[in-house]
């Protein structure tokens, strides 16, 4: 297949070289995109500073409220702080609460639709985009690319993307210029893309590829490009990120984006066990106050309904940022995780990324976690 013989001027198509990996590339050269919709707008500006997300020592956010769930944790009325070797002294009032700042999620992942048979709709992303309405605050643009660091995205071809990813030749993706600035195209769903080629007479010739989010951003990053637009055609519900701030959010997170594609995932009772596998691998982040807001100095704990005390992790550094809390994000890897478990044995577990989706992760499934601690302990 091919994209788009004739094209509005705005776009184009560029040869992105993405390096697909079939086994993780969900290929949907067999979906048809030929059903009208809307046509491609021009490239909007850049509507976020990148200086709003300045990594460790960012201003965070209050307290969340989250939906009741069986075993879920419950946000605390005052939060309380824990010590650890780099945070200070135990266990004293936080802040109170204040109110959140958007988007935010339910604890549990929401339903996979398919908006286009066989395309997994990256449904997280897609409602975060939702809330946005013109003059979208940094604070909410922040909210969405927080939302966006799991799952996939789809990539409008040129061609078709099949006979590409056989042939290996690096896939020829939709691309906006607007003078010497480009943006790579990639959408939430087969909807959102299907939107796209409204009004092209070779709308039929369109093809679509899945990547992993990580994947896309890489690229770029890497091929020169000024930016992405997400859902370009769905204004004001689209956002523009540039790639100075997909180079830091990149920095700063998973390499793969494993642990929040595990909490956007529908959950089993396997999920705890498969977290704390990563939790062992991967570095996360911890809420501190570090007491230059007057506040005392710990890492930020909440409590579930019957007073159990639970850790606050993160998956990235942007889900304490959007909280609104006198926290700073605090890198955290996972023996220095493993060694605040075992020296707080009153430590129920951990709840990871309270602004949603959210899990709460037990003690007895974090051994893998804490053995880190007796093994650093042993050196």
């Amino acid at each position: 297949m091919a994209l788009f013989s004739r094209r509005k001027k705005s776009v184009d198509t560029q040869d992105a070289g993405l390096p697909v990996d079939q086994e993780h590339a969900e290929d949907a050269a067999d979906q048809s995109v030929a059903e009208p919709e809307a046509s491609i707008e021009p490239a909007p500006s850049v509507g976020i500073s990148v200086q709003a997300f300045r990594g460790v020592g960012a201003e965070a956010g209050p307290e969340m409220s989250l939906p009741a769930e069986p075993s879920q944790v419950e946000p605390p009325r005052a939060a309380k702080r824990t010590s650890s070797a780099s945070a200070g002294p135990a266990a004293v009032p936080a802040t109170p609460a204040a109110a959140p700042r958007l988007p935010l999620a339910p604890a549990l992942p929401p339903e996979q639709t398919h908006s286009v048979d066989g395309l997994d709709d990256n449904v997280l992303l897609r409602e975060a985009l939702a809330q946005l309405e013109d003059g979208a605050t940094n604070e909410q643009l922040l909210g969405v690319m927080r939302q966006s660091l799991q799952g996939h995205l789809y990539l409008r071809v040129h061609g078709d993307a099949r006979e590409q990813l056989t042939a290996g030749k690096p896939l020829s993706v939709g691309v906006i210029r607007d003078g010497d600035r480009s943006f790579m195209l990639a959408y939430t769903s087969g909807a959102a893309l299907r939107a796209s080629v409204q009004g092209e007479e070779d709308a039929a010739a369109t093809s679509a590829i899945a990547q992993p989010v990580a994947s896309v951003y890489r690229q770029v990053v890497s091929g020169g490009f000024t930016g992405i637009i997400i859902d370009n055609s769905s204004a004001p519900h689209r956002a523009v990120f540039p790639t100075e701030l997909l180079q830091r959010a990149l920095e700063q997170g998973d390499d793969d984006t494993q642990l929040k594609s595990l909490l956007a995932a529908p959950r089993d009772e396997t999920t705890p066990a498969r977290v704390a596998e990563v939790l062992a691998k991967k570095r996360t982040w911890v809420a501190v106050n570090d007491g230059g807001s007057g506040q005392p100095i710990g890492i930020a704990e909440a409590r579930s309904a019957d007073g159990r005390r639970f850790l606050q992790v993160f998956s990235h550094p942007l889900e304490v940022v959007v909280l609104g809390r006198k926290d700073k994000p605090m890198p955290f890897p996972p023996e220095q995780l493993g060694k605040v478990l075992s020296q707080h044995p009153d430590i129920a577990g951990v709840l990871i990324d309270v602004a949603g989706p959210s899990l709460a992760v037990e003690r007895d499934a974090l051994a893998p976690v804490m053995v880190l601690a007796v093994d650093l302990d042993a050196e």
